[in-house]
């Protein structure tokens, strides 16, 4: 049950989320709203851009994300770093012109793809969860008109498919001896005693619209947005535990009147808790999501012809996210295992500045800079997720390889501020500890025209 109960922290927010779908739009901090790189990636970043693009484009990338930190507690100020992977973010795009008005394409981009892994060894976080993984595919076809000489409009139909990974330890010590009214502790099993590793795998599908317009002002100045609708994803999966042997021995005198010695792994009040229809049995359960819209306004300003200053805003409506309910359907007709959380989640908002030169023919560079708000309150700040507010720092260039084939590299830091959380399932403990987080990213992209 505690499984299921992290899907909420993992999507309610931006740690897991990712918005560097393109090298070239990353390198300018993701600022796109009215100017998208013109490889079909405006396919997120601003359908109404598709219109205009000529000929046929073949685009195609990946982001390489290494996310850094820790947590410090504040008894002992024992620190714990995060053990995550470098994780890989594909994205591509196709696009085809119609006619001079209209062009359309498909996209395929991953908004959702990142893993939050700690290490189990001393880390009492690890009762929460010790490895996260979420991962969201959009496939989305899209179209884009041009209206008329100042107008483009776009929209697109997106497919989503989600998967999620949750693995946890369970605390032997918290848990009620079965049969009888007391928990594991009165027999003396220690705080922080492992006896189990949970795992739950969970996928769901959904369908998501987005849709925007650029408008070209003049020749040097043009406005736009796009908005992404919300999504409802139905989340349908399995845990399953693993007995970890404990190798505790009962003493002397025991309320369970076992003889002293006795391993608390054979006794048949630890054994049934693994038993068909038990809390650890193995189970399925679901949940339906619906993920907040989002979508951006901006500006694009031709400082001279080879110049360009951009700045966007981007809000998620994270905050009417406020109920979930959970069905756990482990035994037949039963309700008394459900659950329903209410995260309490934030509004969050972001404001990017990028700048584009064209150095040559040939090179073009790019910089950028970007802060953003957190959406989880205080109480939703654990090892699942240590997401807060941060600010990040972007550059790359653009490369013309030969013929029609071009290349984009782009570096990205991001440096989110200290936050104060928990590592304990019980959230009237408070939060005992410091989140720190740090990343670097590294996007690389190939682009075709034929």
């Amino acid at each position: 049950m505690l499984l299921f109960a992290g899907i909420p922290s993992l999507l309610a927010g931006q740690g897991f989320g990712v918005y560097e779908h393109n090298a070239c739009t990353m390198a300018r901090a993701g600022v796109a709203a009215a100017s998208p790189c013109a490889d079909g990636s405006a396919i997120f970043f601003s359908p109404a851009a598709l219109a205009g693009l000529s000929g046929i484009h073949l685009s195609g990338g990946v982001t390489l994300i290494q996310a850094k930190g820790g947590f410090t507690d504040d008894l002992l100020q024992q620190h714990t770093d995060l053990d995550n992977p470098v994780v890989p973010v594909p994205n591509g795009f196709l696009t085809y012109a119609v006619s001079p008005k209209v062009t359309v394409g498909i996209g395929a981009y991953v908004p959702y793809g990142l893993e939050s892994r700690w290490p189990t060894a001393g880390f009492e976080g690890r009762f929460i969860g010790y490895d996260s993984k979420l991962k969201a595919l959009y496939v989305q076809p899209t179209v884009g008109y041009q209206v008329n000489d100042w107008l483009k409009v776009g929209l697109g139909v997106a497919y989503v498919h989600s998967t999620v990974e949750l693995h946890q330890r369970v605390d032997l010590s918290t848990l009620t001896v079965p049969f009888q009214s007391f928990t594991f502790a009165a027999l003396g099993i220690p705080t922080g005693t492992d006896f189990a590793d949970g795992a739950l795998s969970a996928s769901g599908n959904g369908i998501a619209v987005n849709f925007g317009g650029i408008i070209k002002v003049n020749d040097r100045l043009s406005i736009g947005g796009h908005f992404i609708t919300r999504k409802t994803i139905t989340y349908d999966g399995s845990a399953s535990f693993a007995p970890i042997a404990t190798g505790i021995k009962l003493a002397a005198g025991n309320p369970l009147g076992y003889p002293a010695g006795t391993l608390i792994d054979t006794v048949t009040n630890f054994k049934v808790l693994f038993s068909a229809g038990a809390p650890f049995s193995s189970g399925n359960a679901s949940t339906a999501i619906t993920l907040p819209d989002q979508g951006s306004i901006g500006l694009a300003y031709k400082l001279r012809g080879d110049w360009t200053v951009m700045a966007d805003y981007q809000g998620v409506v994270w905050g009417w996210f406020n109920s979930l309910k959970i069905d756990f359907n482990r035994f037949p007709n039963d309700t008394l295992t459900d659950q329903t959380l209410s995260p309490r989640n934030k509004d969050t908002h972001g404001f990017r500045f990028g700048t584009e030169y064209q150095y040559n023919p040939s090179l073009t560079l790019r910089a950028g800079y970007l802060v953003h708000t957190g959406a989880s309150p205080s109480d939703f700040v654990t090892p699942l997720l240590p997401e807060g507010a941060r600010y990040e720092f972007t550059a790359g260039a653009g490369f013309k390889l030969g013929g029609n084939l071009h290349g984009d590299v782009a570096y990205q830091y991001i440096q989110q501020l200290d936050r104060r959380g928990r590592v304990y399932p019980n959230s009237a403990v408070g939060n005992t500890g410091l989140f720190t987080f740090y990343a670097h990213l590294f996007g690389f992209g190939l682009a075709y025209t034929f």
